[in-house]
């Protein structure tokens, strides 16, 4: 029997539709979900997973620029188990909690056992989604031959560096102790001959008391020359970085002094110690909260390094960073301290007189600090100064009302 034309014509438009865009598994339940990982084990896949709302812009974007890509269709057909959840659903509520979306839209490759292999975090083009694809799925593929290799203790220096980064973004805990185990093993002439392991080392032993550290310090001239002054002063910034973070997590002020007098000079030039330094103990003591060494240091600071014509903008900057960045009463009284500061040294910077009302308004005294923005107003150069004034005048008045 001769099927009519038209019918021919409905079914063919109907493929061509099919094929316009990605094929995803929408999930609304636990049921949808569990037959989408049962399809990723029997087909030894990962997930790839769009998870959006209604009202996101970027995810409408994702779909009708990224997911109509011929490549980003036929590739990711081929190689994922596609899904999108909505977020704002009931049982999508609860996958965006269990994988820890923050923000839309968020793409996850995930594997059989429903881990997070990797992250995408807003809108991506189709070329930067398909690198993306391309990079998981070469890497779920590697992953089982190189812990094997690894395990059965046969694996390369090589290939063991590459299962570490693999592992890093997906299992922390188990990089860092094959890290461990690799660092344990290098030779100078290791981080001689290869400047992956210097970064190896930044991101996993970076304590300064390790033998890498110790590495790097005592044979400075060989490492510059083997790799470069970048590589050498690159590799100590992000020893201070990650140390500094630890010394005011755990308060541990011996690790601070110690940046400051060994790593700080490693990648700064000699006139910049002195501000790098007060930058760092700045840093330290206000996330500590320990408002008395933080006003020593700024005090200190000016008095032995700020010339005088730039007391005033010192004095500015440092009370607007308080303003900025505190709520205690103490610091604001010293923001306003160094502000009266600036506006007795010089009576016509607008700023510091401005701002000092303000100042004196986040301490309650509402009325001297309208007067005081009142003050500021009147030495004024412009209009856009003048603005400022009256919106602080207002903020203030909000304050007093509330």
């Amino acid at each position: 029997m001769r099927v009519p034309l038209v019918v021919i014509s409905i079914f063919i438009s109907t493929l061509t539709f099919a094929s316009d865009s990605l094929l995803f598994n929408e999930i609304k339940n636990e049921k949808d979900w569990q037959k989408v990982v049962e399809l990723a084990k029997a087909q030894n896949k990962l997930l790839f997973v769009d998870a959006y709302a209604d009202w996101c812009a970027y995810c409408h974007q994702l779909d009708e620029e990224v997911y109509t890509n011929n490549q980003v269709i036929k590739y990711f057909n081929d190689n994922f188990i596609n899904v999108k959840f909505d977020t704002e659903s009931e049982y999508g509520a609860q996958l965006a909690n269990i994988f820890g979306v923050s923000s839309l839209p968020t793409l996850f490759f995930i594997t059989e056992d429903q881990e997070i292999f990797d992250t995408i975090l807003g809108f991506v083009p189709a070329p930067a989604l398909m690198a993306y694809g391309q990079r998981a799925v070469d890497e779920f593929a590697q992953l089982p031959i190189l812990e094997k290799k690894y395990d059965d203790l046969i694996a390369t220096n090589e290939e063991k560096l590459e299962l570490i980064r693999i592992l890093e973004n997906k299992d922390f805990e188990r990089a860092a102790e094959i890290a461990k185990d690799y660092i344990s093993q290098l030779k100078l002439v290791d981080y001689l001959e290869n400047v992956e392991n210097l970064w190896l080392v930044s991101r996993f032993e970076n304590h300064l008391s390790s033998a890498p550290y110790r590495y790097m310090t005592t044979h400075k001239s060989e490492i510059i020359e083997a790799h470069g002054t970048d590589e050498y002063e690159d590799y100590f910034k992000t020893i201070y970085n990650d140390n500094l973070q630890l010394a005011i997590k755990y308060g541990d002020e011996n690790l601070l002094y110690q940046l400051i007098r060994e790593v700080l000079p490693e990648f700064l030039p000699e006139v910049e110690i002195p501000e790098a330094a007060f930058i760092t103990k700045k840093l330290y003591f206000g996330q500590r909260r320990n408002y008395q060494k933080y006003q020593f240091e700024v005090n200190s600071y000016m008095n032995n390094h700020v010339a005088e014509d730039s007391k005033v903008d010192f004095l500015f900057s440092n009370g607007l960073e308080i303003i900025e960045d505190q709520e205690d009463v103490a610091m604001l009284q010293f923001a306003a301290n160094l502000l009266t500061q600036a506006a007795a040294i010089n009576p016509t910077h607008f700023e510091a007189a401005a701002l000092l009302g303000y100042a004196k308004g986040l301490l309650g005294d509402y009325d001297v600090a309208i007067a005081q923005i009142e003050k500021a107003k009147t030495i004024a150069q412009n209009d856009e100064q003048r603005e400022m004034a009256d919106s602080l005048i207002l903020a203030v008045q909000q304050m007093k009302g509330n």
